[in-house]
This record gives structure tokens, sequence and C-alpha cells, in this order.
């Protein structure tokens, strides 16, 4: 009979320490605060920003010298207002700096669907973190004629990295999806 509250009070102790283990990686505040859309003829740019920048195990991680990488999924949805929104599209923008420290520089990967699109060298890791938590206005999506007059949305969200969950899982580290403003396209290159 005495060994069942002994039980109880480790399993309870257990829990304790389990959830100030998982409590640190939501606290991060990480967060899109907007997600803004236009339209140059056909495609539809996405910009965005971490805000209020890179968490600091990725600042750690870039000043090391090891690739760092932040990864920005997107998501192009047909909006309604009574039922699930219509997913028609979807992208993957990462990006991958590498500081080196012995010529201060930093090289910059950045691709598409896993496409490189670009390799560049900046001359400091400020501008380097600055490139890492920032989505430029890419051309994420290319529209037809299936989505002229259609209200269309655009949900964002950012995937900077990896923690522990119940202090021993590692899962990805990422950020709430965040939706930009409805947007109608006319077909003719143009928005409303």
């Amino acid at each position: 009979m005495r060994a069942r509250p002994v039980l109880i009070l480790a399993a309870a102790l257990t829990a304790a320490a389990l959830a100030a283990a998982v409590a640190p990686a939501f606290d991060e505040g990480l967060r899109i605060p907007q997600v803004e859309t236009s339209l140059v003829g056909r495609d539809v740019r996405v910009t965005a920003q971490l805000s209020p920048g890179l968490p600091p195990d990725a600042l750690k991680r870039l000043a090391s010298g090891l690739p760092t990488t932040v990864a920005w999924e997107m998501r192009l949805f047909v909006s309604r207002n009574k039922w699930w929104d219509g997913l028609r599209d979807e992208r993957q923008y990462s990006i991958t700096a590498t500081y080196r420290p012995m010529s201060g520089d930093t090289t910059v990967e950045r691709r598409l669907d896993g496409r490189l699109l670009e390799t560049v060298v900046l001359p400091g890791r400020e501008e380097a973190e600055r490139v890492l938590a920032t989505l430029p206005g890419l051309p994420a999506f290319t529209m037809g004629p299936q989505l002229v007059g259609k209200p269309l949305v655009v949900r964002v969200r950012c995937l900077h990295g990896t923690e522990l969950t119940l202090g021993f899982v590692p899962t990805r580290a990422m950020t709430d999806w965040r939706r930009s403003p409805v947007f109608f396209w006319k077909g003719n290159g143009e928005a409303r």
C-alpha cells in the first residue's frame, strides 16, 4: 500500500521536469508580423520578415562557421468563408549561410524547392543575419486562368532550426503560420 503514493510522487516529479524542459522552446517569441503579396504580370511575389530576428541558437551556429539554414514555407490558397481554404500550390525557399572567419565574409546560397537560385558572398555576418531573417519579394507562384476572380490568400511560416520536445525528441523549430490579406487576380496581371 505504501508504494502507490511513492509512484505517484515520482510520476509527478518526472512530469514537472519534462514540462520545465519543454517550456524554453515555446518562450522564444519568434513570429512573422505580416505577409505582403504583390502581383507582377502573372507572378505573385511574397514578402515577409522574422521578428525580432534570428533566434540565439541560429546566431551562435552562424558565428561558429557552421552552415545555417532558414526555410520559408509558402502556400497559396483559395480563401473560403464557410469551409477549409483550398490549397492550390506550395513552395519552399531556403537560405543557407556559412560564415568564413578567416576572410570575415559569408557565403549565402538561395534555393527554391531545392533548386539553386544563386550563391553570393556577403562582406559581413550582420548582412547574412538580415538575409536569413527576410523573405524578399520572391516570385513564388504563377497565376493561371483557373484562379481569375477567386479570393486568394498566401500563408507563410519560417523553419529556423531544431529543438528538443520532452527533453529528448528532436523537432523542427518554426513560427506559426501567418496569413496575407485576401486578394483577387483579374487575369491581366492586376489585383484588386
